[in-house]
């Protein structure tokens, strides 16, 4: 895999700064903790930008860019500002300029913070007649049949681990001896749901606007105290039931019993045929 774009963000900060009337030179910090793309802090003058270069390559051609600006776009129709402001892009290099939000990771996650997040999740969704023109998230399962697919299709890349070192050869170990025994008696116990059912394709009515990679994880905690998020360039359309689990059990940040309750019963009520999503995420 290859990230050509990477190796110009000097140039990529001052043509996005040109493109906001900007013309002083920028001095640029990289930003570290990004798995998929790079970010630096963009010093210009007595302002400061976020400059955000988007990963892809010829085996992962998603438009990472794209779908993180037309939520962001999305957020600020609907009055939103608890993401960062778009400001201006390029996306002929993967590259985007956004409002640097000055904050840290939470530590602490408090009731107070889900009630924050869960507020800004049923925010979005309350205007999800806004949102018709967004894309579905990445990797998106509005059935049962293609939520077993994808957690197959993951598994199979599991297996395929080339073992070139130790590290390797213990994940290996772990796939086949528990992680795919595992997997083939989840499969086995969900046998008895009728093909109809799996096959059910959830409608746009019951579906959800999703941050997609949401949790506090990707929140920043600002120094009045309250959050903004961040990251959605998987951002769109997808299962309620898979939104709610995917916060509830973030691997970066995975919620306590108690705290997780309190999301699920703030939000479920909230949302298009509760009574569907109760019993999906028993499934799920």
């Amino acid at each position: 895999m290859t990230q050509a774009h990477a190796s110009i963000p000097a140039s990529a900060a001052v043509e996005l700064l040109s493109a906001i009337g900007h013309t002083r030179t920028p001095r640029l910090t990289p930003l570290t903790g990004g798995r998929n793309n790079s970010v630096w802090r963009v010093d210009c003058g007595n302002e400061v930008f976020l400059l955000k270069q988007y990963f892809q390559s010829d085996s992962d051609p998603r438009d990472r860019l794209g779908q993180e600006w037309a939520f962001l776009e999305f957020l600020r129709s609907i009055g939103s500002t608890k993401g960062p402001l778009p400001l201006a892009r390029k996306p002929a290099i993967h590259s985007s300029l956004l409002e640097f939000i000055h904050g840290t990771t939470p530590q602490e996650i408090t009731e107070r913070d889900i009630l924050d997040a869960s507020d800004f999740f049923l925010s979005i969704n309350s205007r999800r007649d806004a949102g018709g023109h967004l894309p579905d998230v990445s990797e998106a399962c509005f059935s049962l049949d293609r939520h077993l697919d994808t957690t197959t299709r993951r598994l199979a890349l599991l297996l395929d681990i080339e073992p070139s070192s130790p590290d390797h050869d213990s994940a290996i170990a772990f796939v086949r001896a528990t992680l795919q025994p595992l997997w083939k008696s989840i499969r086995t116990s969900l046998d008895h749901i009728p093909a109809g059912k799996r096959l059910a394709k959830l409608s746009r009515s019951s579906q959800c606007l999703s941050p997609s990679d949401f949790g506090f994880h990707n929140a920043l905690r600002q120094s009045d105290g309250t959050l903004r998020y961040l990251d959605f360039e998987y951002a769109g359309w997808d299962d309620p039931a898979k939104t709610l689990i995917d916060f509830t059990n973030q691997p970066d940040r995975i919620l306590p019993d108690s705290l997780a309750r309190i999301f699920l019963q703030k939000t479920i009520p909230h949302l298009p045929v509760p009574e569907s999503i109760h019993q999906r995420i028993h499934l799920l």
